[in-house]
């Protein structure tokens, strides 16, 4: 990636946060995000950036809390389980993370999710991204 383009997803991603916490983002909101990225040129490139990077910092947020063992409120996590996967927990949905996901596997999940539960758009994005990516990525 491009410094312009980090700089970019950089200000995308600042912009969706700015004083606000992660409940403060719908669905709706990323959905619009994750459709309005599908488009070429500079226009794109944006929300394209807003909605792969929100998805991929909840996969990783996952990632995070299984390490520090925040599931269930025991100490150290199972990383490695599962086949070599990356486990990962957040908001009570448990996902294991294939060696190589990348976050781009991370966005298409969500945004599948996003357009298959319209009826769920008002609800934190965050959760919503952790549900789609424990579906997309069942453990075993």
């Amino acid at each position: 990636m491009g410094m312009v383009a980090r700089r970019m997803l950089l200000a995308a991603l600042l912009s969706m946060a700015a004083g606000a916490d992660a409940n403060a983002v719908t669905g709706n909101t990323l959905l619009n995000h994750c459709e309005a990225g599908e488009g070429a040129g500079l226009e794109s490139a944006i929300p394209f950036g807003t909605c792969l990077g929100f998805s991929s910092a909840v996969m990783e947020a996952m990632i995070a809390n299984e390490r520090r063992g925040e599931r269930n409120g025991r100490v150290g996590g199972r990383a490695g389980a599962d086949g070599g996967a990356r486990r990962g927990y957040l908001g009570g949905r448990e996902a294991c993370f294939p060696e190589g996901t990348d976050p781009g596997e991370a966005r298409d999940a969500a945004k599948r999710f996003l357009e298959a539960h319209p009826d769920r758009l008002d609800e934190p994005a965050a959760e919503l991204v952790a549900e789609a990516l424990a579906g997309a990525f069942p453990c075993e």
